[in-house]
């Protein structure tokens, strides 16, 4: 089971290495007072986790008036019944994996082709489908933790060591992502 997971692996990165370099996307840093919609991308298999996505997404919809979206992957093949998607709050779990570990169900596609502003990662980069989706999204501007062999699929990296909770490295990118001012300024 461990050697077929690790071949799925293997496969899924040979094809994420051919598809980056066909990702031909208009890239520019946005600041986040200029930004008009977000997506943000974590690993939704701890509750806790989503809990805390879920007041996050809250909190920049009524604080910024923000259009977010958020993608959470479930390491499981069905999704718990306590974490139902809502409007802007979307999953997907390993069953939305073909053999390479590739997203492949339709509203992964759609969160890839979304025009954000700003796409935020949140998960330190072990997710495969996640840094997957983060690579080959469409959004301007592209913001994951720091990762040496993620170079290519990010246009801000924010080193955070360790392994802290998500809201801990929501706050660290919250941090760099206000400092960035508007090219207008």
């Amino acid at each position: 089971m461990k050697l077929t997971k690790n071949i799925r692996a293997k496969l899924g990165l040979l094809k994420f290495r051919r598809d980056i370099h066909k990702v031909r996307f208009k890239r520019q840093v946005v600041s986040f007072d200029d930004a008009v919609k977000i997506g943000l991308l974590y690993d939704a298999s701890d509750e806790r986790d989503y809990e805390v996505v879920r007041a996050h997404v809250k909190h920049i919809r009524t604080s910024f008036k923000k259009e977010v979206l958020a993608l959470g992957y479930v390491d499981k093949k069905v999704l718990p019944p306590s974490q139902f998607a809502q409007l802007g709050l979307d999953f997907f779990t390993r069953k939305d994996l073909d053999f390479r570990l590739i997203p492949k169900d339709p509203i992964v596609l759609n969160f890839i082709n979304e025009k954000f502003d700003i796409l935020i990662n949140y998960n330190s980069g072990k997710c495969f489908p996640l840094q997957y989706i983060a690579a080959m999204s469409q959004a301007r501007f592209r913001i994951g933790r720091y990762d040496q062999r993620n170079m290519n699929a990010y246009d801000m990296m924010v080193k955070i060591t360790g392994d802290p909770p998500i809201k801990t490295v929501i706050e660290e990118v919250q941090v760099f992502l206000h400092q960035i001012r508007s090219q207008q300024s």
